[in-house]
């Protein structure tokens, strides 16, 4: 079997379900031999054996393994089943950014300049190509309920088929990896920096705070966010200003107090660096005049 990789992918928008089905095989049979299908093919095998090759990779999939192979490779039966096997099957597709990795590790959405550009409302899902399922009964059941909720009315279908789809997503997902990972100490900086912003934050806060020296901290970040901590703050900040600018009233100032800044010209002209407009031509950009 080969060293497992991983599958990661930005979200929203989320994958969605196509089809799918239980199989059985027979002693002798084999798995068939294909080769672009244009969506991801996940097998989780409920009793017997698969033999199965993708490129260059083979894995002999045993009771409760998991493959999720990739839309556009070759896929081809290693040898045939030494015994009867029964296995789930099921397609799957996105329209976001994803990518094979051999670790897990971030990605953001393609951007001429992606340091200038804060996405908040993003996040990375990583699954692993192979693994074993730790709850394969509770798997099992929520298989046959996706598969159950196809054989419904279309639209009713939909709806259930793709929530049902959803927490088996969920539940492929692997959580092992960011114990002790530079991506978990990326991500705890991430969420200080979103409760804390409106404060004052330096280097030696942080390196104070989590116990680690500012180069570490430096070094995790750029490898999960592709900047420094401090400018993600920046980031963070002018993001939460934009917003304010759309969503209130209030005065430049307020809004330069309310988002961590101590001086107005100082926070223009971050904001103007990364919009190409003041903030006060940004705000009347969007500004309808109200009528006499």
């Amino acid at each position: 079997m080969s060293d497992s990789s991983y599958l990661s992918f930005l979200v929203p928008p989320m994958p969605y379900f196509i089809e799918g089905n239980i199989t059985k095989y027979s002693k002798g049979d084999l798995h068939p031999n294909r080769f672009k299908l244009g969506y991801f093919d996940v097998i989780i095998v409920k009793e017997g054996m698969l033999h199965i090759g993708e490129e260059e990779q083979k894995w002999k999939l045993t009771a409760n393994s998991i493959l999720i192979l990739e839309p556009d490779k070759h896929h081809f039966p290693i040898e045939a089943c030494e015994v009867d096997t029964t296995f789930y099957w099921f397609h799957f597709q996105t329209n976001s950014t994803w990518c094979s990795q051999e670790e897990p590790a971030l990605i953001t959405p393609k951007s001429p300049v992606p340091t200038l550009h804060f996405h908040s409302e993003h996040t990375t899902i990583h699954l692993p190509k192979f693994q074993t399922a730790l709850n394969p009964n509770e798997l099992f059941a929520s298989l046959d309920l996706l598969l159950s909720s196809t054989l419904k009315p279309r639209k009713l279908a939909l709806w259930e088929s793709q929530q049902t789809f959803g927490r088996i997503f969920q539940s492929l997902e692997y959580d092992q990896y960011y114990k002790n990972s530079p991506i978990q100490l990326a991500e705890q900086i991430e969420i200080y920096l979103k409760q804390n912003y409106k404060h004052p934050i330096t280097n030696a806060d942080l390196s104070h705070y989590f116990h680690v020296h500012e180069n570490y901290l430096a070094r995790c970040m750029k490898s999960a966010f592709h900047c420094t901590p401090l400018e993600y703050l920046m980031l963070y900040r002018l993001e939460q200003g934009r917003i304010l600018l759309l969503q209130t009233d209030w005065s430049i100032q307020r809004i330069t107090e309310e988002v961590g800044f101590s001086q107005v010209s100082y926070f223009t002209r971050c904001f103007k660096k990364k919009n190409r407009l003041s903030p006060l031509k940004y705000r009347r950009q969007y500004s309808k005049p109200m009528n006499g």
